[in-house]
């Protein structure tokens, strides 16, 4: 039975990935289909020209000096053309510098954990200790750090067990840290200090997300 609890637990974590990874599809395919719009048009419009140019017949000598004239300068749709071949390009490299300002943000941007207050009595001999960084805090509120660090992240219990205790820990350590973290994310989405994603069990994030997470509970 355990065996197979854990299996479906893998399962949806699974699911959840694919869930995130096709949103981001999503995104990139809505903003593809932008740029074939754009050269729809521009193809279109180039096929008009040359339709023109092909429907006049013979030319005489002073119209095909015309016409070379005018295919050697810079047409009113060549540099439609330009400017938005120029466009597309600046649309991506935007794109590009957008995700890579939200991915830097996440790495870099300093979090103010100030107002998250510290232990005021030490813990008890023997319990479980958390990384350097965490042992000043509560379980509760290390886990507040570690998830306005990454606001928009969604954290399997597993995950946040890994990031407060770090990976080497005994079978029977790895097992005590996990109830205690899972009851302490369970009681903190009810107390509104972050969200339960719906469907997925032992999943929770910071940010409210309308029919993905749970509504958050009143704060304490």
């Amino acid at each position: 039975m355990a065996n197979t609890s854990e299996i479906v637990r893998l399962l949806e974590v699974e699911r959840e990935r694919y869930v995130l990874e096709i949103a981001d599809i999503e995104r990139r395919l809505s903003f593809m289909r932008d740029q074939i719009h754009t050269l729809d048009n521009l193809i279109s419009g180039y096929s008009q020209e040359e339709h023109g140019y092909h429907s006049t017949g013979s030319l005489s000598e002073s119209s095909s000096k015309q016409t070379t004239f005018f295919l050697n300068s810079s047409s009113p749709l060549e540099k439609d053309l330009d400017k938005a071949l120029q466009q597309i390009k600046s649309n991506m490299s935007r794109q590009q510098e957008e995700e890579l300002e939200e991915e830097e943000e996440e790495e870099e941007e300093e979090v103010d954990i100030s107002d998250i207050p510290k232990l005021s009595i030490a813990r008890k001999p023997g319990s479980l200790p958390m990384l350097k960084q965490f042992r000043e805090y509560s379980i509760q509120n290390a886990i507040m750090i570690l998830m306005r660090h990454q606001p928009h992240r969604h954290m399997h219990v597993d995950d946040v067990v890994r990031e407060l205790y770090g990976e080497d820990l005994a079978l029977d350590e790895l097992k005590t840290a996990k109830a205690t973290t899972n009851k302490m994310l369970s009681m903190g989405a009810q107390a509104g200090m972050w969200c339960r994603l719906l469907q997925v069990q032992g999943v929770y994030t910071l940010q409210y997300e309308k029919g993905v997470t749970s509504k958050p509970g009143k704060r304490r």
